[in-house]
């Protein structure tokens, strides 16, 4: 039964893949780079309980993961940069400050893909002693959802989501977790949304837990207003 429905997960997949590639392909020779969209209204305020996570100048609370790839995340004009990785597929970046919630939280940031077609702001979390991942733009562009769900990824889940995003565009994000749901936001569209009872939520097998993590994949993005709240 599993293989079954992996085949046909990967075969619809391929589909839309190589579609999203066409449609992308075709909007480079159309219109050329696109502009950087600066229209999204941010909101700077850290009151009524949230914790900034990012303060816009360092990288402290913070440490590079490598994947077993090259290259070093930075800061620039207060944004967190993930820039493609060399000689590897992912960068990333993991939390190492003070301690934060494993359940009932709220994380909220902005994100923008400025290189590549890929996951461009993946964000790897903690759900009571296990984690898992929050995909939007992966899959050559196309895939959204959560990874992982009774041994099925953001590919071929409940979650499974197809839409595109578009480079130097920022989303809003939000993810809200609690002991007995999932549900995060990207721009205006909902992702996720799940209720966990009797669900096995685990990171993709050939991924360790690295707590929180926020991390590109053949692509480079970035990271804003990066906070996180605790909620009842």
């Amino acid at each position: 039964m599993k293989t079954k429905r992996s085949t046909g997960i990967i075969l619809v997949v391929a589909v839309f893949a190589v579609f999203a590639m066409v449609s992308w392909n075709s909007g480079l020779q159309g219109q050329g780079e696109q502009p950087i969209d600066e229209d999204l209204s941010t909101v700077r305020d850290v009151s009524e309980g949230w914790k900034l996570l990012f303060d816009g100048e360092t990288l402290t609370g913070w440490k590079t993961l490598r994947f077993g790839g090259e290259n070093e995340p930075y800061v620039k004009d207060r944004v967190l940069v993930l820039p493609v990785s060399v000689n590897g597929i992912m960068t990333g970046v993991c939390w190492v400050g003070d301690s934060l919630p494993v359940n009932n939280y709220v994380i909220y940031y902005e994100a923008r893909r400025i290189a590549g077609k890929d996951i461009f702001a993946g964000l790897t979390f903690p759900y009571g002693d296990t984690s898992a991942s929050l995909i939007f733009g992966g899959w050559g562009g196309i895939v959204n959802g959560l990874s992982s769900i009774d041994g099925f990824d953001a590919s071929g889940n409940e979650t499974t989501q197809f839409f595109s995003l578009r480079n130097n565009h920022w989303y809003p994000v939000q993810l809200r977790v609690t002991t007995d749901s999932i549900r995060a936001t990207v721009g205006t569209e909902q992702v996720v949304d799940i209720a966990t009872a009797g669900k096995d939520i685990h990171l993709r097998r050939d991924l360790s837990d690295t707590g929180l993590t926020l991390w590109t994949y053949c692509s480079a993005g970035e990271i804003r207003n990066l906070r996180i709240k605790e909620i009842n």
